[in-house]
C-alpha cells in the first residue's frame, strides 16, 4: 500500500469522505500511476529498503485502545455513580445534587469536546458517545433542578426536561454532524413534542401522530436538499419516524383505520421513491417497515378475515422482493448527471 492509499483510508477513518469516494479515489490512483522506469544495473542497484510502517499505522491500535479504554472508563463511572447515588441520594439535600450531577455533565461534556478535537477515527467515536451521554445528563441535571429544587408540576417539568436536552442535542450537532448526534437531535424534538401534545382524559393521540410524521417527512426533505448529514441517518430516522408516528394512532377510537390507510400509503411511496431514486435508496427501510407494519392491521380493521391479511402479508412480501430485484439489477447503472 502506497503513501496516498494510506492517506485516504485516514481520511476515510476521520469522516472527510465517504467509502465510495475512497473507493473511487483508490482505483482512479491505481490507474493512473506512473509506469516504471528501467531495471537498474547490477552496479547502480541500491539496497532494498526496508518497510518501516507509517506514524499513522502504527498510531491505529493505539487509538482503537484508547477508545476500548475510555469505554471501559465509563461503564465504570456509571456502574459506581448509581451505586453511591441508589446508596445515599435520598440523604443528599437538593444542593448536594445538583453539586454532583452539573460537575458530572461538565466533565463528560469537556472529555467530549477534547475527544472531538482528534481527527482519529475511534477519537471521533469516543467523543460522539461521550457528547450523547452529555444530552441524557443534562435531562438529569434539569430535572433534579426542575422536580427537586423548583418544584414544578409533572407536565411542566417534563417539558422543562426534554426541552433542555433539545437544545443541548441540536447545538451539539450543529457543531458536529455525526450520525449520533444527528439522532439525538431527532429524538430529543420527538420526545419534547410526545410531552407537549401527549394525549390525555381520553384525548385524541392524532395531533402527536401528525406532529411526528410532519416531523419526520421534514427530516427526509432537508435531508434530500443537503441540509443534514449523514443523509442517510437523516432519510432512515426521518422516515421511521414519519410511519410509526402514524402508526401509534392506529388504535385510536373513529381515526385509527384512517391514519393506518395514511400510514400504509406514505410506506408504499417511500418504497416507490427508494425504487426509482437511487440517492433515496435508503428509504427502502422505513418504507418496507411501514408496509410490513400497516398492510396486515389495515385489511383485519377493514375485513377481519385471517385468511385475508395472511393474503395481504403474501402479496407485500412478493411486491417488496420485485422492487429489491429492480434496485438490484439497476444497481450497476450510473446516477443520473454523474454518467
Amino acid at each position: 500500500m502506497n503513501g496516498i492509499d494510506v492517506r485516504i483510508d485516514e481520511w476515510v477513518e476521520a469522516g472527510l469522505v465517504s467509502p465510495g469516494t475512497a473507493a473511487e479515489l483508490h482505483r482512479y490512483e491505481h490507474d493512473h500511476l506512473a509506469p516504471p522506469g528501467p531495471a537498474p544495473t547490477q552496479e547502480a542497484a541500491s539496497p532494498v529498503p526496508v518497510d518501516v510502517p507509517a506514524a499513522s499505522e502504527q498510531a491505529r491500535p493505539l487509538a482503537l485502545v484508547g477508545e476500548i479504554v475510555g469505554y471501559l472508563g465509563a461503564v465504570l463511572i456509571i456502574v459506581a455513580v448509581s451505586f453511591l447515588l441508589g446508596r445515599t441520594w435520598g440523604d443528599i439535600p437538593t444542593v448536594g445534587r445538583i453539586g454532583i450531577v452539573a460537575p458530572l455533565t461538565a466533565l463528560v461534556a469537556v472529555a467530549g469536546a477534547l475527544a472531538a478535537r482528534s481527527a482519529a477515527g475511534p477519537a471521533q467515536r469516543l467523543a460522539s458517545v461521550l457528547l450523547l451521554a452529555t444530552v441524557g445528563l443534562t435531562g438529569w441535571l434539569t430535572w433534579v433542578i426542575a422536580d427537586q429544587a423548583i418544584g414544578l408540576e409533572e407536565r411542566p417539568g417534563l417539558i422543562a426536561i426534554t426541552g433542555a436536552m433539545t437544545v443541548v442535542a441540536g447545538g451539539i450537532y450543529a457543531w458536529r454532524r455525526k450520525a449520533l448526534a444527528q439522532l439525538a437531535a431527532l429524538g430529543t424534538l420527538a420526545a419534547l413534542l410526545a410531552v407537549v401534545l401527549a394525549p390525555s382524559d381520553g384525548r385524541s393521540s392524532v395531533p402527536l401522530a401528525l406532529a411526528w410524521t410532519a416531523l419526520g417527512l421534514a427530516w427526509v426533505g432537508l435531508a434530500m436538499v443537503g441540509r443534514l448529514a449523514p443523509a442517510g441517518v437523516a432519510l432512515i430516522g426521518g422516515g421511521l419516524l414519519a410511519t410509526q408516528g402514524l402508526q401509534n394512532a392506529a388504535f385510536d377510537d373513529g381515526t385509527g383505520t384512517w391514519m393506518l390507510a395514511l400510514q400504509v400509503a406514505l410506506a408504499v411511496g417511500m418504497v416507490a421513491v427508494a425504487a426509482l431514486r437511487r440517492p433515496l435508496v435508503l428509504l427502502i427501510i422505513p418504507g418496507a417497515i411501514g408496509v410490513m407494519q400497516g398492510i396486515p392491521m389495515l385489511i383485519s380493521r377493514l375485513w377481519g378475515d385471517t385468511l385475508a391479511v395472511w393474503g395481504g402479508v403474501l402479496v407485500t412480501g412478493v411486491a417488496l422482493v420485485a422492487v429489491a430485484i429492480r434496485m438490484v439489477r439497476g444497481r450497476g447503472r450510473p446516477l443520473a448527471g454523474h454518467a
